[in-house]
């Protein structure tokens, strides 16, 4: 079967975004093996996402510099600097580390937005690639892997994008028709931005005591990545609206009664990772002609929900209430701000 221009975009992102990951936690995990210190995950997931809207939106304007090849370089140079004895150089390695991984990521956002179609889609199957990255990342750095083989993953993902070059700098805007008209713009995307915020917290609050062996973890990510790569399927399929109430309602018992149940828990961690291509179609049906922007607006999110983890623990019981009441708010939100017509409005074919 003959795949259309935006799943072949999508295709050759979704490998991009998983080397991208593979080379930030395989730096992340070598040298901090055993747990990640908290300081410097933290530093790295700032500059990874608050700065993105900022970055899509300067390359929407500006679309002659290479931002592409920009954002590899960066990475390049981070794998000197992070293992640099200089306490100062090794924390500034992370800063461009996370600052290359932010590029690239904006990269393929406006590059699978470009040629979708109308569709959600290809952008859904790029965002999915960074589940496998990470688990490989964290896998091979813990296992302190040599870091020469980083070179294969640079440069695979440096080929793929510069393939993809023009669709990054196409000037072509599908529109999206996800969201209720009648709610100000404003609102709909504070809706995205809140809703996106609660996803991140929830991949974090999820009890998962069964999660000890490594093909777990490995499957475990696995299902997040086709969780949120079936999101966008089932979007352009049955709509906004229906994907998102699955994901939402659907996912809530399963994620509070598989801490000790794997086939359970995972379950659940698959509904509401199909949540993440709703968020980005309503930014994208408000910003059109800034889908760099549209796509910052959701990594911002992220960030704000995985804050909790970096200085919160709650137990079980706080876990699940926190669970249940939030994605009850995430529904209740979904419903008012997603457009009635969202079926009729999902692009044929």
């Amino acid at each position: 079967m003959k795949l259309s221009k935006g799943n072949r975009t999508g295709t050759k992102y979704f490998f991009v975004h998983a080397c991208v990951e593979i080379v930030c936690f395989y730096l992340l995990r070598v040298h901090y093996p055993v747990v990640m210190a908290g300081a410097i995950a933290l530093l790295y997931d700032f500059f990874a996402f608050l700065p993105q809207g900022l970055f899509g939106d300067i390359m929407i304007r500006h679309k002659k510099i290479p931002y592409e090849t920009l954002g590899h370089v960066l990475m390049a140079v981070s794998i000197f600097a992070v293992a640099s004895p200089v306490k100062a150089v090794h924390v500034a390695g992370y800063v461009l580390l996370a600052t290359g991984n932010a590029i690239l990521h904006e990269c393929g956002a406006i590059a699978t937005v470009s040629v979708c179609e109308g569709k959600i889609f290809p952008s859904a199957l790029f965002v999915s690639g960074g589940s496998f990255g990470v688990v490989i990342g964290q896998t091979l750095g813990t296992a302190q892997v040599s870091p020469y083989f980083l070179i294969i993953p640079l440069l695979l993902s440096e080929l793929l994008c510069l393939s993809e070059k023009a669709s990054v700098r196409s000037d072509e805007r599908p529109a999206f028709q996800a969201v209720n008209r009648k709610i100000p713009a404003g609102t709909i995307l504070l809706i995205a931005f809140a809703v996106t915020a609660v996803r991140s917290y929830i991949g974090y609050a999820i009890p998962i005591s069964w999660n000890k062996a490594l093909w777990q973890n490995f499957f475990l990510f696995f299902i997040m990545g086709a969780g949120k790569a079936l999101g966008g399927f089932l979007a352009d399929r049955i709509g906004v609206r229906k994907t998102a109430f699955i994901g939402t309602l659907a996912a809530i018992p399963f994620l509070l009664f598989g801490d000790r149940l794997m086939v359970v828990s995972c379950i659940g961690v698959f509904l509401f990772s199909m949540t993440m291509s709703i968020t980005f179609a309503m930014c994208l049906s408000i910003l059109r002609n800034n889908p760099g922007l549209a796509f910052g607006i959701t990594t911002a999110g992220l960030f704000l929900g995985l804050l909790p983890a970096f200085f919160i623990q709650f137990d079980l019981t706080v876990n699940a209430v926190l669970i249940t009441v939030l994605s009850l708010l995430c529904f209740f939100l979904l419903r008012v701000s997603l457009s009635d017509a969202g079926e009729e409005n999902t692009p044929p074919g």
